[in-house]
């Protein structure tokens, strides 16, 4: 089944200069499907993740999310269905440093009315398979960056959202940290079957996706998929961003 349909999609902002983003882009997510979003700054990339993410609308184009779009739903109806059929993961956290750990964790439960006795068994189950248990009742200042991304994925996945989108989720994060993240989100999409989207400009946070889509001046530019070996998946990516050229990523940051 597919999660995210994307058909025709085109993004022109206006002004003196008006200035085309997103050029008719066509893109098919399928259930359990972990997708990677790769392409120089300014190539439409995050535009992309906008509009999936509903925080931004197209310009032409659809988008169908489990076989709706979003995009003509009324303002309160959004609301709800941003809230329980997408998660959302940012390269700065996001988290509310007032709130505890789990606090921050059980968010989307405590908006949506979810009994408590619910909740802490959420917390309690989904605290163990990320391996922050004892941090829960910890402030957000106490705590790692990667400890934060793996709250902030916490949060994410809690209510089981139809699609995960992550927005550079490693960027704020050192070599290690990122690994982890990274093995973490591999492990839900292969156990849970969660269906992501990620927009990143590191190849070896690329690596770990199931395929890349590459995208240049707003168009699609290639696909890749991951076969059997991630290694040789990796040096892939490399090659594209490498054709890509225009600063699609740093070389120094380049490390397996």
């Amino acid at each position: 089944m597919d999660i995210l349909k994307v058909r025709g999609l085109s993004k022109v902002y206006g002004g003196k200069v008006s200035y085309k983003a997103l050029s008719d882009i066509d893109l098919t997510i399928e259930n359990g499907d972990f997708v990677g979003v790769m392409g120089p700054s300014g190539s439409g990339k995050t535009t992309l993740l906008n509009m999936v993410s509903t925080i931004d609308s197209p310009t032409t184009g659809e988008i169908r999310i489990g076989g709706k779009n979003p995009h003509e739903l009324k303002k309160n109806e959004l609301a709800l269905f941003r809230r329980r059929e997408l998660g959302f993961v940012f390269q700065s956290f996001n988290l509310l440093d007032t709130l505890t750990v789990e606090e921050n964790i059980v968010l989307p439960l405590t908006l949506d009315g979810v009994s408590v006795k619910e909740m802490d068994e959420k917390v309690i189950q989904i605290a163990k398979k990320l391996g922050i248990t004892d941090i829960l009742n910890k402030r957000t200042y106490e705590i790692s960056g990667g400890q934060a991304q793996r709250t902030a994925i916490a949060r994410a996945i809690i209510h089981s959202p139809k699609l995960l989108l992550a927005d550079e989720p490693t960027g704020n994060l050192d070599s290690k940290a990122s690994r982890d993240v990274m093995e973490l989100l591999e492990t839900i999409n292969k156990n849970d079957g969660t269906t992501m989207m990620m927009v990143t400009h590191d190849p070896l946070a690329a690596s770990f996706c199931n395929r890349v889509i590459f995208i240049k001046d707003g168009q699609l530019y290639n696909e890749i998929d991951r076969g059997d070996n991630r290694q040789a998946f990796f040096q892939k990516i490399i090659d594209v961003l490498s054709l890509l050229g225009g600063g699609a990523y740093d070389l120094s940051s380049v490390r397996m």
